[in-house]
């Protein structure tokens, strides 16, 4: 039997910050849904998800309803949705 020994310093990963952008209404813009589908929250996610769609008319609707309840998004959707959408609307642990 061997022990390995690993050195506990890391590396930070570096993140740029974009400028965050202002939006005057969130009348007819493009949408994303990020959605972990929690059985809990089914319910009102979808009736919050209808009355975006009545009061808003977004232009689109990009959704991220993911598979597995408690792991995060995956990055590459999460990323698509970011670049694609106006806006997005995040919830229950997504």
């Amino acid at each position: 039997m061997t022990i390995e020994l690993f050195d506990p310093v890391g590396e930070v990963e570096a993140i740029t910050q974009k400028p965050q952008r202002i939006l005057e209404t969130l009348a007819g813009k493009r949408v994303g849904c990020i959605f972990n589908q929690h059985v809990s929250a089914i319910p009102f996610w979808k009736a919050m998800e209808e009355e975006i769609g009545r009061t808003l008319n977004p232009a689109s609707v990009m959704r991220v309803y993911k598979t597995n309840t408690w792991a995060p998004a995956p990055r590459v959707d999460a990323n698509k949705l970011l670049a694609e959408t106006d806006y997005a609307l995040v919830g229950v642990g997504a």
